[in-house]
């Protein structure tokens, strides 16, 4: 799947289109029978394909549990519009907003326009505990604000496993806050990171409204899609074709194939099998092996693929990933890059880092690929680089 004599370790960034989806798609662009109508024509054609997009739809519905169907699911052109979706339609819906701290860019940086649009669009930031999980304590009072304010109806959008340190959300501790609050509710999760990585039963969380991303399940990426409870207020950004008038657009045909060819591939219990092992095999060598590490989220639940881990004592950012690259391991830092700056990680910041950890630190993500081998090898390459730059700094 991978360039040779490189070792990825950055699945959450991206799992990669995998073997069996690539072939199922072109024996599906091989046949010269299909491809040839958009799926919303009237013709015998056009319903062909329609056909073929239900029944990808059906698989997809069925990944998100056993009750959940095609008409409930809103496809969008990725995790990014998908989150966006959501709370575009608690703005126009004149929703107060609450954004938890340590969401992911695609979600955290709509605000500002959302903002703009909505000038008068009632925003606050939902904190995180050092220990990376939401400070749901925090809810309540900001419910009393927001209904002092002249709010009437909330729309929350957290995380349901941070895409950098694998926490995931308390949710039934979520479902409890949320039945208490002074004011109604309509919940947003970005489940992008635990697609594929815990069984899933949507109808059961707390949540009106989930966003996927298709090229976290081994799926190309441009595609994503938007779960919205039945029932739940949703205004679109444009109205179209789609989805009785809730999207604009003729359906990414191929790319809705290409997630439901992933779905059927999809094994939540065989996917922690293989990378919580490795998990704690990495976790452990790393305190073992090197003084002065912290690994963020640890005391919390995870999803079983991924280790953030800060590297204290360094005053100015080391260039961990680019160093790591050369060395044959692809990593993410998890932060921005902008104007050639590196950022330290807005949600380490949010946990209690200090600057400097939140530099110096890495994200590494297991996948269905990864072996005891990969650890193994990581481990060395990092400590080694590790120990290499902390001499250079005495």
């Amino acid at each position: 799947m991978w360039q040779k004599n490189v070792r990825y370790l950055d699945y959450n960034a991206s799992a990669g289109i995998s073997g069996s989806v690539r072939d199922q798609l072109i024996k599906y662009l091989k046949n010269e029978e299909t491809g040839q109508a958009n799926p919303s024509s009237r013709h015998r054609l056009g319903q062909r394909e329609h056909h073929i997009l239900f029944q990808s739809a059906g698989t997809i519905s069925r990944s998100f549990g056993e009750d959940v169907t095609p008409e409930e699911l809103i496809f969008t052109s990725s995790g990014t519009e998908a989150n966006q979706t959501a709370l575009h339609s608690f703005a126009k819906s004149g929703f107060g907003i609450v954004v938890g701290a340590a969401e992911h860019s695609a979600s955290y940086e709509a605000i500002d326009e959302l903002k703009r649009l909505h000038p008068d669009l009632w925003v606050r930031v939902l904190p995180i505990t050092t220990s990376g999980n939401h400070d749901l304590k925090s809810l309540p009072d900001l419910a009393v604000e927001a209904k002092a304010s002249g709010i009437d109806r909330l729309g929350i959008s957290l995380f349901w496993a941070n895409h950098e340190t694998g926490v995931l959300a308390d949710l039934p501790g979520l479902r409890q806050v949320l039945t208490g609050l002074v004011l109604p509710s309509s919940l947003h999760l970005d489940g992008a990171q635990v697609w594929g990585k815990i069984k899933l039963d949507l109808r059961n969380t707390p949540a009106d409204f989930v966003s996927f991303s298709s090229h976290k399940i081994g799926a190309p990426a441009g595609a994503g899609v938007l779960w919205r409870r039945k029932g739940a207020l949703f205004k679109p950004l444009l109205p179209g074709s789609q989805n009785s008038g809730l999207r604009g657009g003729s359906e990414n045909l191929l790319g809705i194939l290409g997630m439901g060819f992933a779905c059927e591939a999809l094994d939540p219990h065989g996917f922690q099998a293989i990378t919580g092992p490795l998990q704690g095999r990495i976790e452990t060598e790393l305190r073992e092996r090197l003084q002065d590490v912290a690994i963020w989220g640890s005391d919390e639940v995870r999803v079983t693929n991924t280790t953030r881990v800060s590297f204290r004592g360094f005053t100015s950012y080391q260039n961990w990933v680019e160093l790591l690259d050369l060395r044959g391991f692809a990593v993410s830092h998890g932060s921005a890059c902008r104007a050639s700056v590196i950022e330290p990680s807005r949600v380490l910041l949010a946990m209690g880092a200090t600057r400097e950890e939140a530099l110096n630190s890495i994200r590494v993500s297991f996948g269905p690929g990864s072996g005891p081998a990969d650890c193994d090898a990581f481990v060395g390459a990092l400590v080694e680089l590790v120990e290499e730059k902390r001499r250079v700094q005495r």
